[in-house]
């Protein structure tokens, strides 16, 4: 098996003061499980979308959630699924310490579900991303025929704070220039992401209140920012 694309080499200090070194590289087959893991035990309970419809205390659509992100999260040609490891060359097989996952949405093209959803819980949490992304039409607004939609970055507790979902942003722009794609963009619904996106210089193109879009859907959220921010980057 050949090496994966090293997107990224970068260091952090922790709060010890030891100097870590990690890279943001492809996704490989091998990390598949890796990846579930992450997703499930970090993403998911704490993605506004799903806590506020209560699916991490739901088994059922825990499971199926999972069948879901097996197909979502597979690789595809328009897809680019990048993740954070250890850059420390005594470690043979590192830890996965975040991921972040883009899509390349075309004008012209729908997006098609792949995986049907059974319970009544994850049709509604598919409804209300669907609502949320009708809330402001790239293609319109910025005269594009295709862009990379950001679907979520997810960084391990234990190594929060030090720059990874930054640095993930900063890649998505790599991955643009490489593809000769002309931006990327997504909506920040988390007080980290949007954190992590200010830090890079993406630029807020769209807020929506948080307390209306709540009323709109009818979900509780809790823990989030005042407005969720649809933030893009363009590459020059």
């Amino acid at each position: 098996m050949s090496e994966p694309k090293v997107w990224s080499r970068f260091s952090a200090k922790a709060k010890d003061g030891t100097v870590l070194k990690f890279r943001i590289q492809a996704m490989t087959e091998d990390r598949k499980e890796d990846l579930m893991n992450l997703l499930m035990t970090y993403f998911v309970p704490e993605e506004s979308m799903h806590k506020g419809l209560g699916i991490p205390k739901n088994p059922e659509a825990m499971a199926e959630l999972l069948e879901i992100y097996k197909e979502l999260w597979s690789v595809k040609p328009n897809q680019n699924l990048t993740i954070c490891v250890s850059d420390d060359e005594t470690e043979t097989r590192s830890e996965l310490f975040g991921a972040s996952l883009i899509i390349l949405d075309k004008r012209e093209e729908k997006e098609k579900l792949h995986y049907e959803p059974i319970s009544e819980v994850i049709k509604e949490s598919i409804k209300i991303a669907s609502c949320l992304s009708m809330k402001y039409n790239v293609f319109e607004k910025h005269d594009l025929n295709e862009f990379y939609d950001g679907r979520g970055v997810v960084v391990h507790p234990k190594c929060r704070g030090l720059g990874i979902a930054q640095e993930f942003l900063k890649v998505r722009r790599l991955v643009c220039k490489e593809h000769n794609v002309p931006m990327t963009g997504a909506w920040m619904t988390s007080f980290g992401t949007q954190k992590a996106a200010i830090r890079d210089n993406w630029e807020t193109v769209f807020e929506l209140n948080t307390e209306d879009f709540a009323k709109e859907v009818g979900v509780k959220f809790e823990n989030v920012p005042p407005t969720f921010m649809f933030m893009i980057a363009k590459v020059e």
